[in-house]
C-alpha cells in the first residue's frame, strides 16, 4: 500500500476543520480588543482591554485541541546565541532605520491614525515595559508567526508568498496607528518571519520583538 507523509495541521484533506478558521476565532478578542481601545480615555482601561484580548486569544488557542498542539508546541533552536544576536541586532537597526519614513508617511496621511499608545508614567510604565511588552511579544508572535505561517501553509506554501502574506497581515494588525505604521510593522515582520523559518524556535523572535517594543516605547 502505498503510504502519504503527514499533513500538516488544519490541512483541509484530513477531516479536520481547516486552521484558518480557529485562526479567524483567535483574532475575534484581539481585533475587539483594538476597537474598544478606541473609546478609552484612561491609559489605565486602555491597557486592561489590551491585555484582555490578549489574553483571551492566547485562552481561546488553549482551548482547541488543534490549535494548542501548535500555539504552544516546543521548538528546538537550530541556530547559535550568537547568531540569535545578530539577527536580533539587524533587526533593531532596521526597526531605527524605517522609524523616519513611517513617521513622514502618518503625517501624509494623518486621517489614517485613529488611535495611538497611552502615556504612561510611574509603576504604571514600569508594569507595561516588564509585563505589557512581554504579552505583546508572545501573543503576536504565536499568532503572526507560527499559527498565520501554519495556517497559510495550504494555500500559499511555505516559501517567499508566505512570508509575504504573514507580514503583511501583521502590518493590517496594526491598522489603528496610521498607514505609516502598517508599512513599518509589515517591515519588521519580513525579518521575524524568516529569522523563526531559519531558527525553527519562537522563543528568539518573541526575544527580538520584545526588545523591539521596549527600546520603542522606553
Amino acid at each position: 500500500m502505498e503510504s502519504r507523509p503527514p499533513e500538516a495541521p488544519g490541512d483541509p484533506r484530513d477531516g479536520r476543520a481547516p486552521a484558518i478558521w480557529w485562526l479567524a476565532v483567535a483574532f475575534i478578542p484581539l481585533f475587539g480588543s483594538q476597537v474598544i481601545r478606541l473609546h478609552q480615555d484612561y491609559a489605565t482601561s486602555w491597557l486592561a482591554w489590551d491585555y484582555a484580548g490578549r489574553i483571551v486569544t492566547l485562552a481561546v488557542l488553549a482551548a482547541i485541541p488543534a490549535a494548542r498542539s501548535v500555539a504552544f508546541r516546543r521548538e528546538q533552536c537550530r541556530i547559535s546565541l550568537l547568531e540569535i544576536g545578530a539577527w536580533i541586532a539587524g533587526i533593531l537597526l532596521l526597526y531605527r532605520l524605517c522609524q523616519w519614513p513611517q513617521r513622514l508617511i502618518n503625517a501624509a496621511f494623518p486621517a489614517t491614525v485613529v488611535g495611538g499608545y497611552p502615556h504612561l508614567a510611574g509603576w504604571l510604565y514600569v508594569s507595561d515595559l516588564v509585563f505589557g511588552m512581554a504579552l505583546v511579544a508572545v501573543s503576536e508572535e504565536i499568532v503572526f508567526r507560527r499559527l498565520l505561517w501554519s495556517a497559510s501553509k495550504p494555500y500559499a506554501g511555505d516559501g517567499t508568498s508566505a512570508v509575504l502574506i504573514t507580514s503583511l497581515i501583521f502590518g493590517v494588525y496594526h491598522w489603528w496607528a496610521g498607514v505609516g505604521n502598517v508599512l513599518l510593522a509589515a517591515t519588521i515582520g519580513i525579518p521575524l518571519m524568516v529569522m523563526y523559518r531559519r531558527s525553527g524556535a519562537l522563543w528568539p523572535v518573541i526575544l527580538a520583538h520584545y526588545l523591539v517594543d521596549a527600546i520603542a516605547f522606553a
